[in-house]
């Protein structure tokens, strides 16, 4: 989602090379989990070599959460560009992005039906949220957005529990039973997803979808993250720090600096207290370190990234990095032609190779499917102002079907020019 009237070009396709690296780190991410998008039962295991289980460990630390991370902070990003351009425009914002949103969720929930870690809902709910929050001053966008970007809500709860008495037998009782329940509903899900019908993979998700996803969520700390994300891409927004410039290249230098060193400090402390682990954490204050330092590394090296891409792209040529715009630019239509790659291939309404491909040829496989869409981006956009997802977005935004070809456009205005 962005805006394409701004008369500086090279601030667009730095923001959308960014999503189009973002995008990379996201179907590794989901490759990885072979679209599993869930709880695995105790008997799930890909990692059957240890090159494998190398490319575990690694992922874990260098792609886990973090390009969900810079996803989430251009959409905080595009939506203050939009803000700006209708300001500029003269046009009402609020209303028209509140009905892109609609189309967002309704897009989220179909997408969600056959593939249960849909993230588009999320976004859909929490830029209702945001529309909210939107002319707060700069200094409480970022103090807010800071403080929900390193967790703050769940390190209260975790600051609070240090102390809390121990469980009671009845407590410890009512937590076996819960984890007994949650154990058979693993096992259930795995069942459907690995070996049931189209129809089966439907129906749960379309009962336990949205749960699932809200529960993950907030377990996690991640919808705070994600929201305290959108803020950050809001205020950099406002601050046009993606404008090219000898200062805003200064920013991003440092941030390329203290961002690298914070990433290397927190991900030492995390593996030192425990490593990272998606179950109960470690009692005491040694889990309540440990949570924090991931925390504080899943931020920092997100950061990093971006320093690294923004100064690269603007300093370099860097060809790779520029092919990515066009992927960027149709961010939406990437992303869910990624999800129909991984569940024709892992799930059981397709190929079927969930639990039998190990984690290396799992990765390698979606890392494949995005080379082909690079070449194909760039081919389409060649002819096309739109993805075809982005293209669909727009037309259902505006009630009207939109002019798509690049020759029907030239006379176009501004307005009609926006990327999606």
């Amino acid at each position: 989602m962005e805006p394409s009237s701004l008369k500086n070009t090279d601030r667009i396709q730095v923001i959308d090379a960014l999503r189009g690296f973002a995008l990379i780190g996201i179907i590794v991410a989901h490759s990885s989990g072979q679209f599993l998008a869930g709880p695995s039962p105790a008997t799930y295991n890909i990692l059957f070599s240890p090159l494998d289980k190398w490319v575990n460990d690694l992922g874990t630390y260098l792609t886990f959460g973090k390009f969900f991370t810079i996803f989430s902070f251009l959409f905080g990003l595009s939506f203050a560009i939009q803000m700006d351009n209708a300001a500029k425009a003269g046009r009402s914002f609020a209303g028209r992005t509140r009905w892109r949103l609609v189309i967002l969720f309704a897009i989220g929930f179909i997408h969600s039906l056959f593939y249960s870690g849909d993230i588009l809902r999320i976004y859909a709910v929490l830029g209702l949220l945001l529309i909210v929050v939107r002319r707060l001053p700069n200094w409480a966008i970022l103090m807010l957005g800071t403080l929900l970007v390193l967790n703050a809500p769940l390190l209260v709860g975790r600051l609070t529990s240090v102390n809390a008495p121990p469980p009671t037998a009845a407590q410890v009782e009512a937590s076996q039973k819960e984890g007994a329940a949650f154990a058979r509903m693993a096992e259930e899900g795995y069942r459907i997803k690995s070996s049931g019908t189209l129809a089966d993979v439907i129906t749960m998700n379309a009962r336990e979808g949205l749960i699932s996803t809200l529960f993950f969520q907030l377990f996690t700390g991640r919808l705070f993250i994600t929201f305290g994300l959108f803020l950050l891409g809001l205020y950099v927004g406002r601050k046009r720090y993606f404008t090219d410039s000898p200062a805003h290249r200064q920013f991003f230098r440092r941030l390329f600096i203290s961002s690298g060193l914070m990433a290397v400090v927190s991900t030492t402390v995390a593996i030192l207290t425990g490593g990272v682990t998606l179950g109960p954490p470690t009692p005491g204050w040694q889990g309540v370190i440990n949570l924090t330092a991931f925390d504080l590394h899943q931020a920092s090296l997100s950061a990093f990234y971006v320093a690294a891409v923004t100064l690269l792209f603007w300093q370099t040529k860097a060809q790779f990095l520029r092919s990515l715009v066009a992927v960027g630019r149709m961010g939406l239509t990437t992303y869910l032609c990624g999800t129909a790659f991984g569940v024709l291939v892992f799930l059981g309404y397709g190929l079927g190779q969930i639990g039998k491909l190990g984690m290396t040829t799992s990765v390698g496989l979606g890392l494949a499917f995005f080379a082909l869409q690079i070449p194909f981006s760039n081919w389409w956009l060649s002819r096309y102002q739109f993805g075809p997802v982005e293209w669909l977005w727009r037309s259902l935004t505006y009630g009207k079907a939109q002019p798509w070809r690049k020759k029907a456009r030239l006379n176009q205005s501004s307005e009609l020019l926006t990327a999606e």
